[in-house]
């Protein structure tokens, strides 16, 4: 099976940290050897939004989710700068980031960026698209 290298939005990772179900479920099971990337703005935003008082995390918990998302996610700072339009310019640092690492796909649940555009030589798609896909991927011989 191919690796890609995914831009991992910090939705996503809310949800694999936060909330039972698919995301977290697939999350931890693991999704193959694909190098996940994430920047300093991310993983400051899944902290900042950790911390909320409506997921019921103590400074424990979400200090370890913190650590486990470091050990499964390449830390980058991105120099690139993609000048193409976006829809959300808060989304720009997701494009900026795929951009500078070559992903193949960005992650993401916002609904600004539309699913199945290209940003930066990177597809967009949901974390449900990207398990349906990997999925039919193991499936064929």
């Amino acid at each position: 099976m191919k690796e890609f290298t995914l831009v991992i939005d910090a939705n996503i990772l809310v949800s694999a940290y936060s909330s039972a179900g698919r995301i977290q479920e697939k999350w931890r099971a693991g999704l193959g050897s694909h190098r996940f990337v994430i920047s300093p703005e991310i993983f400051a935003e899944v902290e900042r939004t950790l911390r909320q008082t409506e997921f019921h995390l103590g400074p424990d918990e979400i200090k370890e989710c913190l650590k486990d998302i470091l050990k499964r996610c390449t830390l980058v700072r991105p120099k690139a700068r993609f000048n193409g339009n976006i829809a959300d310019e808060k989304d720009r640092h997701l494009a900026n980031l795929a951009l500078e690492v070559g992903a193949d796909k960005i992650l993401t649940g916002e609904t600004a960026l539309k699913k199945g555009i290209t940003i930066a030589g990177a597809s967009v798609m949901s974390f449900a698209e990207f398990v349906s896909q990997e999925s039919r991927a193991a499936r064929k011989p």
